[in-house]
């Protein structure tokens, strides 16, 4: 990316004012003059990118030891593993929670609105707080995920909860950006061990967010999910209150420019675009089929405006004279790093989409039945999110020393593909294999969704790592949204295939009248044991012949899901045969360093020399 969108020129166009303690500098990297951005400011901004960048050895001894860095690390695992709790646990016992305050006809909106909300924070946490700090946007998103906790655990109905959602969601994409925050702060060499570190607590947030939830179902109340919540986010918060004083205003722009100036130029016409298109887009296919059929009026709309207004914004983006662009498309030009990596993330984001939404599914339609305990029906859920966690443990050490990481890329790829594959052809007596494969499957995913949000920062310019860190996230948000409409839409019409081709005949050779049949296929829609005690013919036979036959109609309608998947990771092993390499960017570089507080506000002719050096405490 950086090699293609950037080159070493001097900047003649910089200040002639600057302190006189702070080195002059002479190269930087900057983008090409043809490129409208290009202007004095954002070479300025480029300036102080630069005057900020460290190399690992020009650190003070002590620095990655000290209180403000330690403790922002922890902060940071803190928010992050709160960020996916207090959406994957609640989620995993979502049926519970309707029956507790609801029942609602927007149940479906719980996800809906976090996945939508997620993503477009995201989007905006990286690009603005690229140009006005990162500090007050976690310490914002803390604010709004308490407040959010206390509303959801609250929360006397459905649309309470899905409210409260929204407020959590938008807390959630800043949270989740963690590789970002914490990924600045870690020299290129040790970005995966360090973020590796972090993570390791999301074990309860993936791992055990089917079994943690159910749990406090079955002998607390759902409400302590939130409770939970509430502590851990709070004292990630409080942490990040004292600790986190990441580049402020100041040091990004050397004093030379306001916080109004600055915000004139942001891209506000390209940010109205881009809110406005992924609400409506994300609403329509996340809401498409259940609860609204796809062919309906209010889903095409938005599926419709949504999809025109994103092409809208993308031409908008190309042509704007913006100096800061919400999404620069240049970066796609990189072919064989940015947009082959771009695929590579949105493939993952599917492919792990298919497994945290359809396994669980698959859990309670084949292999539940067979099972009695609950205790056993939640660990099962929980092998895709011990697979996705393992490959971040596990993987992520390996990366320095193993090398090659495009080979690493493609290695990966392939072992996902195979084992996918492996799982779309186990049938409802192999619950064993089904364990091992939905495993095997999640632990390279693992790896690919964290680790291309890490390998995107290596090859970004330093004044802009947050816009190249956050296009790259949220289409892997949007593709799993997607391919999520996708991948259900496939399900329930094979599904409703499989049921109108197997069961009648099963139940009619156990002995169930003809004429009953619309009467079944009436309670096998309602899923009541009442509706099914009053069909005519309904004997114990019979039921055990209709549901060995449904059995078999989900399991073989999950087969199609999983082929599905398959293809999109045949793509992505294409793009990562074109990879370039990365390993030459895996140096010492620190983009930015936590730094001692700094109230002085000064223009750089008069500012503390400390606003641009570590100091050791």
């Amino acid at each position: 990316m950086a090699d293609q969108i950037a080159q070493k020129e001097t900047l003649q166009d910089a200040p002639a004012t600057h302190h006189p303690h702070i080195p002059h500098i002479t190269h930087l990297t900057r983008i090409p003059p043809a490129q409208k951005r290009d202007d004095t400011g954002h070479q300025e901004d480029v300036k102080y990118a630069h005057l900020l960048a460290k190399e690992e050895s020009d650190i003070p001894p002590g620095y990655f030891r000290s209180v403000r860095f330690l403790g922002t690390m922890i902060s940071m695992s803190l928010t992050v593993v709160s960020s996916y709790f207090g959406f994957a646990v609640p989620a995993s016992v979502l049926t519970y929670i309707n029956l507790d305050i609801g029942p609602s006809q927007n149940a479906s909106l719980f996800v809906i609105v976090w996945t939508m909300c997620n993503a477009i924070s995201l989007l905006i946490t990286g690009r603005l707080s690229d140009k006005f700090g990162r500090r007050y946007f976690l310490l914002f998103a803390g604010a709004l995920a308490v407040i959010g906790g206390i509303v959801a655990c609250t929360a006397k109905t459905m649309n309470t909860l899905i409210g409260a959602n929204v407020i959590i969601g938008m807390a959630s994409g800043v949270h989740s950006s963690q590789s970002l925050f914490t990924g600045e702060l870690i020299p290129h060499r040790h970005k995966f061990i360090g973020i590796m570190l972090i993570l390791i607590p999301m074990v309860t947030s993936t791992g055990l967010a089917a079994y943690i939830g159910r749990a406090l179902v079955e002998t607390r109340s759902w409400r302590w999910i939130y409770y939970i919540y509430i502590m851990i986010v709070g004292s990630g918060w409080v942490i990040q209150i004292v600790m986190y004083h990441p580049a402020s205003f100041v040091q990004l722009h050397g004093g030379y420019r306001s916080k109004a100036e600055e915000f004139k130029r942001v891209d506000h016409f390209g940010l109205l675009f881009l809110i406005s298109g992924l609400t409506l887009f994300l609403l329509g296919v996340s809401w498409g089929g259940n609860p609204q059929p796809w062919t309906s009026d209010k889903i095409l709309s938005l599926i419709i405006t949504g999809g025109v207004t994103l092409i809208i914004f993308g031409v908008y983006e190309a042509y704007t004279s913006s100096p800061n662009p919400m999404v620069d498309l240049t970066l796609f030009k990189d072919i064989r790093g940015y947009l082959c990596l771009n695929i590579v993330s949105m493939a993952a984001g599917a492919m792990y989409i298919a497994l945290s939404v359809i396994w669980p599914q698959q859990v309670f339609l084949v292999y539940s039945p067979s099972t009695s305990e609950w205790q056993s029906q939640a660990w099962m859920s929980t092998t895709i999110g011990w697979g996705i966690w393992g490959g971040i443990v596990l993987l992520f050490p390996l990366v320095n020393i193993v090398k090659h990481v495009r080979r690493q890329i493609l290695g990966l790829l392939i072992l996902s593909v195979i084992f996918t594959a492996a799982l779309s052809q186990v049938g409802p007596g192999d619950k064993k294999q089904a364990n091992a494969f939905s495993f095997l499957t999640a632990l390279p995913i693992g790896w690919l969704e964290t680790g291309t949000t890490i390998i995107v920062q290596l090859d970004a310019a330093d004044a802009d790592v947050g816009m190249v860190y956050a296009i790259l996230s949220s289409l892997r948000s949007i593709s799993g949204a997607t391919f999520t409409a996708v991948f259900t839409a496939i399900l329930n019409s094979k599904v409703k295939s499989g049921i109108a081709s197997q069961v009648p005949i099963a139940a009619m050779a156990a002995g169930l009248p003809e004429a009953s049949l619309p009467a079944l296929f009436g309670a096998i829609a309602a899923q009541s044991t009442a509706a099914f005690a009053a069909v005519p013919g309904f004997t114990l036979e019979v039921e055990a012949a209709v549901s060995s036959a449904l059995v078999e109609a989900y399991s073989s309608a999950f087969k199609y899901v999983y082929y599905t998947a398959l293809a999109i990771g045949s793509v992505a092993i294409i793009a990562a045969a074109f990879l370039k390499d990365y390993d030459p960017l895996m140096t010492g570089h620190l983009p930015k360093q936590v730094y001692a507080y700094v109230t002085n506000k000064k223009k750089p002719d008069k500012m503390d020399t400390t606003a641009f050096e570590v100091t050791q405490e």
